[in-house]
């Protein structure tokens, strides 16, 4: 940008988004597309009688149209972008100038204001072009946007219209149908760090790094938003330890910390913040984080904020973060009635940083694959118990005679992380009593009560191998069995000291048994080859009842 744009703003305005604003296409920040589409036809004499410009709000739509209404009038045109020093282009800047007619529809959407508006367009214009500018142009009355029609069906000779909108969906068809649409997007980060450093630099302002990013932030893509919101960074500055303060508030929620949680919520709250507020921007902060994980390129984030966020987000993981959004959207919701939100906020952080404090889904979900990740990476789990769960499971089918009851073997201590790694050729020499014995009573008890559940609806089918293969009822089991294998799994390798992997069959028949069908992968006694006994244990037709019953205790007899 050069200085040359802003010469004719008027004295006394100070805010930076109005002195800074735009005065040439050169200097349209992030919309490329739609300065290439405006400046080639102003170059080749080729602008249409009407434009609608839509986007949202913030992207420079009004800019744009009142740099059109330079452009076509400017007596020193140079390659289509106006010279911002002839009369008409300092007129047009002070607002002053006859040629430019601006109206907001928001409140000005009278159908009889519309027709006088439409009537003075056949009124001769001192310089070569007339434009009108309405901004908010969705707002118009079905009424006012009809007496608008006619105008632009048949427009005066020089006259040009500007149609703005942030809802373009709202605007008669009849309407579009009549103009030539530019639609804005949303300014990139890093086009909105440009901009910012070029005005702190061309302001002679002193602005920290952090703050910039702050405001980068809080613009959401918008340009205007981002001046308006280094103006207030300016103005009321943003202390180090207040954004230490805002941070150490997600720090100590990734380390599950909740004394730090709350110790920054009152300290935010000394520094006057509203717990409403604060929610809010934690929120936005972690949308942000989501997007890191999932699609960077959708992050608003920039600079030193993107790393920190994508550090933050790795830490805490994708199931903690979408927790952490669905409880604090339900606390800002419950802050409306409660007779203290702060205590509304600190519970919500509390239950955060405690899963066990949460009963729901996400929340045991979140606990279950925060198990697994300490399994993979060798921490041990609690020890189990040795009494076998005594409700039911249903599924199971009546398989081979009655034998006479093991009693369940004792769980063996749990080994230290450091030699819990099995070697993965180990083939597990064990009867097949003892293995379903064992399962019965050292692993399903270990497991989450998630994982039980669903066992409770399977049927064992084999162990060969050292692959244990269930089955299920239908394919719709399928994402929770994929959540419960690796827990599963490595319950399965502490137990019998061999690394145990576990595979799923989603079969309709579980059911519905009969009598004469067999348990596991339909084998008859006796069709067992010493061959395959040699290879690892077969679970057959003829297996005890009662081993049955001890991989999945008190599993009811379904003849």
């Amino acid at each position: 940008m050069t200085n040359s744009s802003f010469a004719s703003v008027p004295d006394g305005v100070n805010s930076l988004y109005r002195r800074f604003r735009p005065g040439r296409f050169s200097e349209i920040r992030g919309q490329d597309h739609v300065v290439r589409a405006l400046q080639g036809a102003v170059a080749n004499d080729r602008v249409v009688h009407a434009y609608l410009f839509s986007g949202p709000r913030g992207t420079g739509k009004t800019s744009t149209a009142r740099i059109l209404a330079k452009a076509l009038n400017c007596t020193n045109l140079s390659d289509g972008d106006p010279c911002n020093a002839c009369a008409s282009c300092v007129a047009i800047t002070q607002g002053a100038s006859l040629d430019v007619i601006e109206l907001d529809a928001a409140s000005n959407n009278g159908v009889e204001y519309v027709r006088e508006l439409a009537a003075s367009a056949w009124i001769g214009t001192a310089g070569r072009h007339r434009v009108y500018i309405i901004d908010e142009v969705h707002m118009l009355t079905k009424a006012s946007s009809n007496a608008l029609l006619k105008t632009l069906e048949e427009p005066p000779h020089g006259v040009v219209f500007v149609l703005a909108t942030t809802d373009p969906h709202k605007v008669l068809d009849t309407i579009k149908s009549r103009t030539q649409h530019l639609e804005f997007r949303l300014i990139a980060p890093s086009v909105l760090h440009e901009l910012l450093v070029d005005v702190i630099e061309r302001a002679s302002l002193t602005v920290e790094p952090e703050s910039l990013d702050v405001a980068i932030q809080r613009a959401k893509g918008s340009a205007r938003d981002a001046l308006s919101a280094l103006d207030q960074i300016v103005a009321s500055g943003l202390r180090p330890d207040l954004r230490a303060n805002f941070d150490g508030l997600f720090d100590a929620l990734a380390r599950t910390d909740v004394i730090a949680d709350l110790g920054a919520v009152a300290a935010l709250s000394r520094e006057g913040w509203d717990p409403e507020q604060l929610a809010e921007n934690f929120i936005g902060e972690l949308r942000q984080t989501f997007l890191l994980l999932t699609a960077p390129d959708l992050s608003s984030t920039y600079g030193g904020d993107r790393e920190r966020l994508a550090a933050w987000g790795q830490h805490i993981g994708l199931p903690g973060i979408v927790r952490a959004i669905e409880a604090l959207g339900r606390s800002v919701r419950e802050m409306h009635s409660a007779p203290d939100a702060t205590v509304v906020l600190e519970v919500t952080l509390a239950r955060l940083t405690h899963p066990e404090l949460d009963a729901n889904l996400t929340s045991l979900l979140e606990r279950v694959a925060k198990l697994e990740k300490q399994i993979a990476h060798g921490v041990a789990a609690p020890e189990a118990k040795s009494v076998a769960p005594t409700k039911p499971i249903a599924g199971l089918r009546r398989v081979g005679t009655n034998p006479t009851p093991r009693p369940p073997t004792t769980a063996p201590p749990v080994a230290e992380p450091e030699a819990a790694v099995p070697t993965p050729t180990t083939a597990l020499e064990i009867s097949e009593d003892e293995f379903l014995t064992r399962l019965a009573s050292n692993v399903i008890p270990s497991l989450l009560p998630t994982a039980q559940a669903l066992l409770r609806t399977s049927e064992v089918r084999s162990f060969r191998d050292n692959t244990l293969t269930i089955a299920l009822e239908g394919p719709n089991h399928r994402p929770a069995a994929e959540r419960i294998e690796g827990g599963l799994a490595a319950a399965l390798t502490r137990e019998f000291g061999v690394r145990i992997s576990v595979a799923w069959e989603f079969d309709a028949t579980v059911h519905t048994p009969t009598p004469s069908t067999p348990s596991f992968a339909g084998a008859e006694e006796g069709d067992i080859s010493d061959d395959e006994l040699a290879g690892g244990t077969v679970v057959t037709g003829n297996l005890h009842e009662e081993l049955l019953r001890q991989a999945f205790p008190g599993a009811e007899e379904v003849v």
